[in-house]
């Protein structure tokens, strides 16, 4: 068995009987847009990933191939796999974002903001009859200390006195403690690693809210404490589709919203937003039905 990088990529290409045309738009998709001549070199040897665009595309490779996180990544040279540091910038108040989180995050002994770096989030949320019904989140992140074992996930809906969603993890991770505040619409969730990340490990963790039946939704929005290099969403809605979508960005909570711009829906009802290098604070969409 070629242990190889490039006969992982191969292997994982042959088994997953996808084209590079086809590779190549699943990663334009997640907003990391790679050559298919480049991917060709890869698959057969002729270079290695070494930028920082082209390990992150080797991340959603692993994801987009069925791949366990790290399949690919461990094959790289340390010098290869290594993303060069985040630049150094201040890392938002996580109360400018989430004005109510302190008393109900107290009890779950927030880890400190900078125990991570993100490399990427991606969401991808199902909204049918008006109504979100499930957010499924993907999150990879590299351990700035040694001895991580779980971070903090939070989520704010108006419907959290009626009914609270339900809260489950996924991959390389299991959910612990949950609290939620039913005044605030906060819903605060601990997830911990399924083992403990030294300085410069990698972990690529996923979780879900599947949500009861609600109000109708009218946004959807990611508040980031941590500057963040690359952010996904998906947006997929049934066939009440909304007649707009817009994109934004702000600050905090009490900022207006900046950059705004409409996003086309696609013959499926579903549009993606993808942005790079944003800085800690709000990136969403709204949309009027």
């Amino acid at each position: 068995m070629d242990e190889s990088f490039a006969g992982a990529l191969d292997a994982a290409i042959s088994d997953a009987g996808l084209t590079l045309d086809r590779l190549r738009e699943h990663l334009a998709a997640r907003g990391v847009p790679v050559s298919r001549s480049a991917l060709a070199y890869w698959r057969h040897g002729r270079s290695r990933p070494g930028r920082e665009t082209s390990v992150r595309a080797v991340v959603e490779l692993e994801q987009v191939l069925g791949l366990a996180p790290g399949a690919l990544t461990a094959l790289l040279g340390p010098a290869e796999r290594r993303l060069p540091p985040l630049p150094r910038t201040p890392l938002r108040e996580r109360r400018r974002l989430w004005p109510s989180v302190r008393p109900v995050s107290l009890e779950l002994q927030p880890p400190p903001e900078d125990q991570l770096r993100l490399w990427s989030v991606h969401d991808r949320l199902v909204v049918d009859e008006r109504q979100e019904r499930r957010l499924h989140v993907r999150l990879v992140a590299e351990a700035a200390v040694d001895g991580v074992t779980r971070m903090l996930t939070y989520y704010q809906t108006e419907d959290l006195a009626r009914s609270a969603p339900r809260f489950a993890a996924g991959h390389c991770c299991r959910l612990g403690r949950t609290r939620a505040d039913t005044a605030t619409g906060l819903l605060v969730g601990e997830l911990v690693f399924d083992r403990e990340l030294a300085e410069g490990d990698v972990a690529a963790v996923e979780y879900e809210l599947v949500f009861p039946p609600g109000r109708a939704v009218h946004g959807y929005h990611r508040r980031l404490t941590r500057p963040t290099p690359l952010y996904t969403c998906e947006l997929r809605f049934g066939r009440d589709a909304p007649s707009c979508v817009r994109r934004f960005v702000q600050r905090d909570l009490a900022a207006p919203r900046r950059h705004v711009e409409r996003l086309r829906l696609g013959a499926d009802h579903a549009v993606t937003l993808a942005a790079r290098d944003l800085r800690a604070g709000i990136v969403g969409t709204s949309w009027t039905w």
